[in-house]
């Protein structure tokens, strides 16, 4: 799966040149797991196969963010992307646009 990320502060989480910020403050181990999340997403090659990993809570977001997807990082955080279909296939789906890092709760 191919993933581009919506801004730069997303590039230098994943890249490892941002390993903390003011976001995370409570929790700084959630850019690890963003991280590593990444790393999965970028194995598989369906995008149905993030069920294999029952505990990324893969979901289609609804209301004002029914455009948009997510998995958990964890209880508090999850990571929203946008699914953007292929340009040959519409019904695949061969690129993640990473949007960011919500707070769930806030």
């Amino acid at each position: 799966m191919n993933i581009v990320f919506k801004d730069q502060l997303l590039i230098d989480l994943f890249d490892g040149k941002k390993t903390y910020h003011k976001q995370f403050r409570s929790n700084p181990s959630i850019v690890k797991k963003f991280q590593s999340t990444l790393v999965i997403i970028k194995n598989i090659e369906k995008l149905s196969q993030l069920f294999n990993y029952p505990g990324l809570h893969y979901e289609k977001l609804k209301g004002n963010l029914n455009m948009y997807s997510s998995i958990r990082l964890n209880k508090k955080y999850r990571l929203i992307f946008r699914e953007v279909h292929s340009n040959f296939d519409f019904g695949i789906v061969d690129t993640l646009e990473i949007i960011e890092i919500s707070n769930h709760y806030s």
